[in-house]
């Protein structure tokens, strides 16, 4: 999990969920927060559990008053919602009733039911609900003295209205527990708790698949813990530390699992935080009950539709060390290039089509036999969803080459291929060549078949895994080959999984750190073989990563990297300036073709959505395509990608109106004159990056009823911004901006009607 945030709220229960392809936040909103000088208690009987879309920032519905404790469970196209009922003539918090109530559309809800009521003298506090196998469970706090206060009790119900004990069900008896979610994934019952601490409070997590006998992971592998660094907690003295990490909930939305929390001390209230995990719920819960201690020296195995990757360091102030001296704030010519072409297409292809997708293994040659290998439908495929280039696996981590390279047996010239007379890079760029297509050709520094890698530890921590000083030639050699035999290549990339030569990577032994000189070597022979080419990753990149495999980047993105922030950005420290971002995307569930996989092919709604979520933010993308052991794109994925292609031509095809500024419009304005009333719900605007990325802030309104109406807004712009907004009727939009330097200079400015 990586923390993604704090957000400055004083929420403490909230649960993430997803409902139409929409990622929502219930919320439980006390009515004191609200009020200055209000304790807690005040104002209870107006506390409410509401509805927040997360991608607006609006509450859109508040199902619930007089309630508390809200939990969600989306099931069968509905949303229900179960709270605590605080009724009427009692003090706060003496709930004795939990509420339901459940919608279809987020806005009409049903009449709220209680489906359980407290024994004399009981109390109940939060609620968690989940889908097991063939019932649903409920989990609930209660102050039964029986137990210690908090203990979780679990219920059952075929139908979420009439509910039963389970007997013997309970967690909690003997030790301090509260804040509780609950999920089932895999015949388990994972319930996420909180620990009191001396010095504090974390989450952990337990499971059991009786909901009798529980299994808790060991105490030195928290779900979540606090941060003593965090202060400026809402609401409270801004000197006091965080010394909380309570009331997480979780649900997984376009390929990654989105955590929510809270920090904060535990007294007036939360500090609400977020996380992501870039994989399954399943995985995640999964990794806490793993034995802990495996070596750490050798990559584990590949599991599941993820693919390992670097993550940000623990401890990031010793790398910050250098300033903004001559620091670049425009794109070289290679750069604005690459970004022009804004999206473009991967190839997998190696070994890993052949082994269920696992990547890191070393199967024996003669097992790559491509029979019906053609590129030029790879290339047609591209073409068809609007890529300007292509990335070829020329060689991944297991070290098989697809070109036959003098450097090692390990390539097409030991498979049976072609009787070992093939060239899969050759028929590759020749077929770009043919349909112009730009090429680019990705080299893993990785080689499990030399072997020469690096350890999976976060950045800062990595370790060299074989003789890095025999390996250095080899992998030059492989370069030159590859920059010196196909004509030109526009880009080489670079991944940083598993990368020997990556600025972080240590001495196993000594764990000094082994510095940069091979992988500046690397670039430097880039640079002089292929000087058009850009360069992504490595230790002097042109390009960046983005920080998704699943095709996102963030918003607001600045193409300049500023000193101080460059993990933060994924370069290597000493990067600095224009560094733009690219995200890639999986198209599977795994970046190898795989039998059976294509149920798994990404919707076009879910691919569009990435589209606006990164090129869409001013970054490029890069959409993987999967040949199959024939070496031909299957059908079905042809057909997904070409339909994506004309959903985005239809969606851009039409303007109701554009316009342009080629003069700084800082602190001005720029206005698209309408013929008639239209209705509009789309804009596009680019910034011309020649002059590099200046605004910092833009505004765009539309003339209604003889005035000005704001409906969209935003920070960054850069290569190009797209945004959808609720739809509006106007015979003029305008666009003001403000810009760093007051420079701003607007490329265009375009808007739609789109479905």
């Amino acid at each position: 999990m990586e923390k993604q945030g704090r957000l400055g709220s004083p929420l403490v229960e909230t649960s993430p969920f997803v409902f139409n392809d929409k990622l929502f936040l219930l919320e439980n909103n006390q009515r004191f927060w609200d009020v200055q000088g209000a304790k807690p208690g005040d104002f209870f009987r107006e506390d409410e559990v509401r509805i927040r879309d997360v991608e607006s920032g609006q509450v859109i519905s508040v199902p619930l008053k007089n309630h508390a404790f809200g939990t969600v469970l989306t099931w069968n196209n509905r949303v229900y919602i179960f709270a605590g009922d605080y009724g009427e003539g009692k003090p706060w918090r003496h709930i004795s009733e939990i509420s339901m109530t459940s919608s279809t559309d987020l806005k009409n809800w049903t009449k709220p039911i209680t489906i359980l009521k407290a024994k004399e003298d009981e109390f109940f506090y939060n609620t968690a609900v989940c889908r097991g196998e063939d019932r649903f469970v409920l989990l609930y706090e209660t102050n039964d003295d029986t137990w210690k206060p908090f203990t979780f009790r679990y219920m059952e119900s075929t139908d979420l209205e009439n509910w039963k004990e389970i007997p013997d069900a309970i967690y909690g008896k003997k030790k301090y527990v509260g804040g509780p979610a609950l999920y089932y994934e895999n015949d388990w019952y994972y319930t996420l708790y909180l620990e009191s601490l001396e010095n504090g409070y974390e989450t952990r997590i337990t499971r059991s698949r009786d909901l009798i006998t529980w299994e808790d992971a060991s105490s030195d592998r928290p779900f979540i813990t606090f941060d003593s660094t965090h202060k400026d907690i809402p609401l409270i003295d801004p000197s006091i530390s965080e010394s909380n990490a309570s009331d997480v909930e979780l649900c997984y939305y376009n390929g990654k699992t989105i955590i929510y929390f809270t920090g904060s001390d535990q007294t007036t209230a939360g500090d609400l935080q977020w996380a992501t995990y870039e994989g399954t719920p399943r995985q995640l819960f999964e990794h806490f009950f793993k034995e802990t201690d495996e070596q750490t020296n050798k990559p584990p195995q590949h599991q599941g539709d993820w693919t390992p990757v670097l993550t940000s360091p623990e401890d990031r102030s010793k790398y910050r060390s250098i300033s903004a001296v001559d620091m670049r704030v425009k794109p070289t010519r290679q750069q604005l290039a690459y970004q022009e072409r804004q999206l473009g297409a991967f190839i997998h292809f190696g070994p890993a089509t052949y082994i269920e997708s696992d990547m890191l293994s070393v199967p024996d040659a003669d097992l790559f036999n491509p029979s019906r290998l053609n590129a030029e439908q790879w290339v047609k495929t591209a073409r068809s969803f609007g890529a300007k280039h292509i990335v070829l696996t020329a060689k991944h981590h297991n070290g098989f080459c697809l070109w036959p390279t003098k450097t090692t047996d390990y390539s097409v010239k030991n498979s049976p291929w072609k009787n070992g007379d093939g060239d899969v890079v050759a028929e590759f760029v020749d077929a770009c060549r043919k349909y112009d297509m730009k090429v680019g050709l990705y080299l893993s520094g990785g080689d499990k078949h030399f072997p020469c890698s690096s350890t999976p530890d976060p950045q800062g921590e990595r370790k060299l895994v074989g003789d890095i000083d025999k390996y250095f030639p080899v992998y030059l050699e492989q370069l030159r080959e590859l920059l010196t035999a196909y004509g030109e290549v526009s880009i080489v990339w670079l991944d940083g999984a598993y990368d020997p030569f990556g600025w972080d990577v240590m001495d196993p032994e000594t764990l000094e750190p082994l510095g940069t000189a091979y992988g500046d070597a690397i670039r430097s022979m880039v640079a002089h073989l292929q000087p058009n080419a850009v360069v992504m990753g490595g230790t002097k990149p042109d390009v960046r990563w983005s920080g998704s495999e699943q095709g996102w980047a963030a918003y607001p993105l600045w193409n300049t990297v500023e000193p101080g922030k460059e993990l933060d950005n994924w370069v290597a420290p000493n990067n600095v300036g224009w560094i733009p971002a690219e995200a890639n995307l999986h198209t599977r569930k795994s970046w190898f073709w795989t039998p059976d996989s294509d149920k798994s092919l990404r919707s076009i709604p879910f691919l569009k959505k990435v589209y606006f979520e990164t090129i869409g933010r001013g970054a490029n993308l890069l959409i993987n395509m999967t040949p199959d052991t024939s070496g031909l794109i299957p059908e079905a994925e042809v057909d997904r990608l070409t339909q994506f292609g004309k959903t985005l031509k239809q969606t851009f095809s039409a303007p109701i109106g554009s316009t342009r500024s080629v003069e700084n419009l800082s602190g001005g304005e720029l206005v698209i004159n309408i013929p008639s009333k239209q209705q509009v719900n789309l804009l596009v605007i680019e910034e011309d990056i020649r002059h590099g990325q200046h605004v910092r802030q833009y505004k765009v309104d539309a003339y209604t009823d003889g005035e000005w109406t704001t409906i969209a807004e935003g920070q960054s712009i850069g290569r190009k911004r797209i945004q959808i907004f609720e739809p509006v009727e106007t015979t003029k939009i305008r666009l003001l901006v403000e810009g760093k330097e007051d420079k701003a200079f607007i490329q265009s400015f375009t808007v739609y009607r789109a479905e």
